[in-house]
């Protein structure tokens, strides 16, 4: 389940995102669990890093999507924020707040499906978690989900995955066990 925050004063754009990640989470097989809120200091009032993904325009009547961008930033790094706005030239004010994305108005469910499928492939390249393996043909980056299994083989670790094997030149399995926990 991937959970999104909406952002949005204007409440027919806001029905359009929630109708388009309906939508695109039927298409994908994704369940996407929403929340709206019709200005930035609402989502600010609880913010507790709850989301996955807030999706918020920029121009709103009480505090914008930019100033509530840069509060968001001070406690949650990794939530991904994808901005809705009429004006592209807002677009680069975004960089500042390490926004992914913007999609300009009115809003295109093939630009929106777009800027939300890189958003949730940036998601779980986050989710990934690696494992680093010193062998004799060199330093690997592997993910754990690729491991099929690890055995003690003498003072060295074997790492079996998907596609071949690699023997650790480092770590015994005591020392593996540390590193994993």
């Amino acid at each position: 389940m991937i959970r999104i925050a909406i952002v949005e004063d204007e409440s027919m754009y806001s029905d359009t995102l929630q109708q388009y990640l309906e939508r695109y989470g039927q298409e994908i097989g994704e369940v996407f669990q929403t929340a709206v809120y019709s200005d930035g200091d609402e989502i600010l009032e609880n913010y507790k890093g709850q989301y996955d993904i807030i999706l918020m325009d920029i121009e709103m009547q009480y505090m914008d999507g930019m100033s509530t961008a840069e509060e968001i930033r001070k406690s949650d790094q990794k939530v991904i924020i994808i901005f809705i706005t009429r004006v592209a030239q807002y677009a680069i004010r975004g960089y500042a707040v390490d926004a992914l994305d913007y999609v300009l108005k009115p809003v295109s469910y093939f630009a929106f499906t777009q800027r939300l499928g890189r958003a949730i492939s940036r998601m779980r390249k986050r989710e990934t978690r690696y494992i680093t393996i010193t062998s004799k043909s060199g330093i690997l980056n592997v993910a754990l989900s690729d491991l099929i299994w690890i055995e003690s083989r003498g003072h060295r670790v074997v790492y079996y995955t998907v596609q071949q094997q690699f023997e650790s030149t480092v770590y015994s399995m005591k020392e593996l066990e540390k590193k994993l926990i």
